[in-house]
């Protein structure tokens, strides 16, 4: 059978999950062919729909796209061969197994009264791919972390600090003179989450749970200073040296940051809100999933909805204009706390 019609299997196997993100259990079809419910993005997608009522939301459009430039990059097995196309074929069992990696594009237009909206996500996922007696189909989907997605698009060769033009060194001391003594700037922080949400700035390093560097890099561009220290534990920094780099754990780790956080609200330069209605653009809310006191995630305010609802950016997944309560989401539960939290404006 040819190679080329395992893309035939993809492209179906999505526009079956693109019909689930629009019209919910009713479009449940093929689709569950990849470990029925163990999708993430097939739980998100039901999860998005059938929060839709509540929110006095109403579809108007979803759409996927695949970005099949991506299939490349896949797992080494025992017993493998190399096709032309330089995908990677394993023998087992009889049976011919493809590991391709894709990005998922999910557009979701909705309706609140006379206002439309528009939410965006990202999904790179890791598909398993075998040959059967019908055909190809999909077997598996595991879903790939922000630092393996930052790599698709990462030139081969030179590390970014590297490559002509976007050395971090020059760049940080172009833009410290800028920020370092300005007034936070709303505008620039919402520039850059608008500009980002979807992408890794090579300036930066990409961690495999990115959320909280995408917060802080954002702060950092709409003026909040960078507070330096020598210790990884202190201060909220991100710092080039000696052509590596270096960074504190407030700015990368979610936990760290919500306690960096509580140590400028005793300093009067942020405000922790009751209420996510309050919060400004530029902002940011904290994620405790389990409500056990750890921070597991952060997101980056960018507009609201027509009910003064925040709506976010932010990496893993990528999402853009997302609803601030990520109740859609398969790390909510019903024990989840937020912290909102409000930069000072001096």
């Amino acid at each position: 059978m040819s190679d080329s019609r395992w893309t035939e299997a993809v492209r179906d196997y999505y526009e079956e999950k693109n019909r689930i993100w629009f019209c919910g259990r009713a479009a449940l079809g093929r689709a569950t062919a990849a470990r029925p419910g163990a999708s993430r993005g097939l739980r998100e997608a039901l999860l998005w729909h059938q929060r839709l009522p509540s929110r006095r939301r109403t579809a108007l459009l979803s759409h996927t796209r695949v970005d099949t430039r991506r299939v490349t990059r896949v797992f080494r097995t025992d017993r493998e061969n190399v096709n032309e196309a330089g995908l990677r074929r394993s023998e087992e069992s009889g049976t011919t197994k493809l590991l391709v990696d894709v990005s998922e594009h999910v557009r979701l237009l909705y309706r609140i009264g006379n206002d439309v909206g528009e939410e965006r996500r990202i999904y790179p996922w890791r598909l398993t791919i075998v040959s059967t007696d019908l055909g190809w189909k999909v077997a598996e989907e595991r879903a790939l972390n922000d630092a393996e997605r930052a790599g698709w698009a990462i030139p081969s060769g030179e590390p970014p600090d590297r490559v002509p033009g976007l050395s971090p060194g020059r760049w940080r001391e172009r833009w410290r003179k800028l920020f370092t003594f300005r007034r936070f700037d709303r505008l620039q922080a919402f520039k850059y989450a608008e500009l980002w949400w979807d992408g890794y700035n090579p300036r930066f390093r990409a961690f495999r749970v990115d959320c909280t560097n995408f917060v802080s890099q954002c702060l950092w561009h709409g003026g909040l200073p960078m507070e330096p220290a020598e210790q990884p534990g202190r201060g909220w920094w991100y710092a080039w040296r000696d052509g590596g780099d270096r960074w504190s754990l407030s700015w990368a780790v979610s936990h760290s940051f919500h306690w960096y956080m509580m140590q400028k609200a005793r300093e009067g330069k942020v405000r922790f809100l009751d209420r996510p209605q309050r919060l400004y653009v530029g902002d940011v809310i904290l994620y405790d999933w389990n409500g056990d006191g750890a921070w597991q995630h952060a997101a980056v305010v960018v507009d609201f909805d027509p009910d003064g609802q925040p709506l976010v950016n932010a990496h893993t997944v990528a999402s853009y204009h997302r609803l601030w309560d990520y109740t859609d989401s398969p790390a909510w539960s019903e024990r989840t706390r937020y912290a909102f939290v409000h930069i000072e404006d001096p």
